[in-house]
């Protein structure tokens, strides 16, 4: 059987195999250590109920809930002794976010950041190869099993020390969708089919044959297959306090004990106190940011065009305002409107706004919000160090919003401005 290797899909989907690079005895062994390591039972001390996780809930409701998280799950929501004395329920469709009290820790095994398929990343130690996929050593999550097709790319630690820095920015502009793709330290490029991953190297097959390049001269990975596709229904993103964020799409939390079914395929029980926050996916809340406008237009003062950014700052960095940094928005520069289809099934719009913490001093801009034609919301006169907000507006049976921001008294000059944690609120 011939193998065609210039499609990358499916030469990947043979060539899978040949990741099973380490030594002979090795794998089974490694295999019992990522069961015992996500499923072992966790001492006494650490189910006792009152160590109940301590958090604050973000429900669509403008009310937020504080206290002592009893249980989660994706069918019964949420149950919150509440700093009151009250047990508070919270259905699973009216969470936003809960975010706990445990704070992200950077001392946790960095030696490779993975990107996965949706967002997810995963820090921790390439420690070997099973079957199709590639064994990561984190902090929170024991030894975890990651399929190579769920990876988008491995930077390692190098990537961020500023004597990469520049060479990786050129290695992201200069990105092929067809083909993998390592960035080595001495700033050359090898193209080809990543074959493997261990703990030996990074395999690739390119023009000058098939070759493993070991860690130490490996700087970013990017790979181009196809990654497999979210969950359709409810589902949930764990953060842990040292390890990233991971989808989970079955979860039970009570007490200290978090079990939990990752996107990944693994099962894992572990301490609620590594985990930093939980986001919820399927809900009645919708991030305006998932959504793509209809019709977004940008018009400059003089010849210079924007284009907006989902989840980034018109600059392509993070969304910062008044000191605060914020993952959820979108980014823009004046004038700007970004107008999105809402097809009457909405009954709420949601959203904080401000100006960049990366402008200058001479950023000015009016904001604008308009439902169906008609204008709801006026801001004039906004600039930099004030996060304004919520506005909440009633779009029931709405077909349009815009979104606008407009020049202010010193026309476009450092105008970027951003609609932060902007959301649609279903019935």
């Amino acid at each position: 059987m011939s193998t065609d290797h210039r499609h990358p899909v499916r030469a990947r989907t043979i060539r899978r195999h040949l990741s099973r690079r380490v030594p002979h005895g090795w794998v089974p062994r490694l295999t019992a250590a990522i069961a015992v390591a996500a499923l072992a039972p966790l001492s006494a001390a650490d189910q006792v109920a009152d160590r109940q996780a301590e958090v604050s809930v973000k429900t669509v409701t403008e009310d937020a809930a504080h206290g002592r998280l009893a249980t989660l799950s994706i069918t019964e929501g949420a149950l919150i002794h509440t700093d009151g004395g009250e047990d508070q329920r919270i259905p699973f469709a009216d969470l936003v976010r809960i975010t706990t009290t445990v704070t992200v820790s950077q001392h946790g095994r960095r030696d490779v950041t993975l990107s996965l398929a949706g967002g997810d990343v995963l820090y921790g130690r390439l420690v070997g190869a099973r079957d199709e996929s590639v064994v990561v050593e984190t902090t929170d999550l024991g030894n975890i099993a990651v399929p190579l097709e769920s990876i988008t790319r491995i930077d390692s630690a190098r990537a961020g020390q500023p004597a990469y820095r520049e060479s990786v920015k050129w290695f992201q502009r200069a990105a092929d969708a067809d083909e993998d793709r390592i960035l080595l330290t001495n700033g050359d490029v090898i193209d080809g089919f990543v074959t493997g991953i261990d703990a030996d190297g990074v395999s690739i097959e390119s023009s000058f044959g098939e070759t493993t390049v070991p860690h130490r001269l490996v700087v970013v990975v990017c790979l181009a297959s196809s990654p497999p596709p979210q969950p359709d229904g409810p589902h949930l993103i764990l953060t842990f306090r040292s390890s990233g964020r991971i989808t989970v799409t079955g979860l039970r939390w009570s007490g200290n004990v978090v079990e939990a079914r990752l996107h990944l395929g693994e099962q894992i029980r572990i301490e609620a106190e590594r985990v930093v926050r939980v986001d919820v996916v399927g809900g009645k809340w919708e991030w305006l940011s998932t959504h793509r406008p209809i019709s977004y237009q940008h018009t400059p003062m003089l010849s210079l065009g924007w284009e907006y950014a989902n989840d980034r700052n018109v600059l392509g960095g993070p969304i910062t305002v008044a000191g605060a940094t914020f993952e959820h928005g979108v980014g823009v520069h004046s004038r700007s409107k970004l107008t999105y289809d809402l097809k009457g099934a909405y009954r709420e719009f949601v959203t904080y706004f401000g100006i960049d913490d990366d402008s200058g001093p001479h950023a000015d801009v009016s904001a604008y919000i308009l439902v169906d034609g008609k204008p709801r919301f006026e801001k004039t006169d906004v600039r930099r160090g004030t996060l304004h907000g919520p506005v909440r507006l009633d779009v029931i049976r709405a077909n349009r919003i815009e979104l606008v921001v407009d020049f202010g008294q010193n026309g476009d000059l450092q105008d970027r401005f951003n609609w932060i944690e902007p959301a649609l609120i279903r019935p």
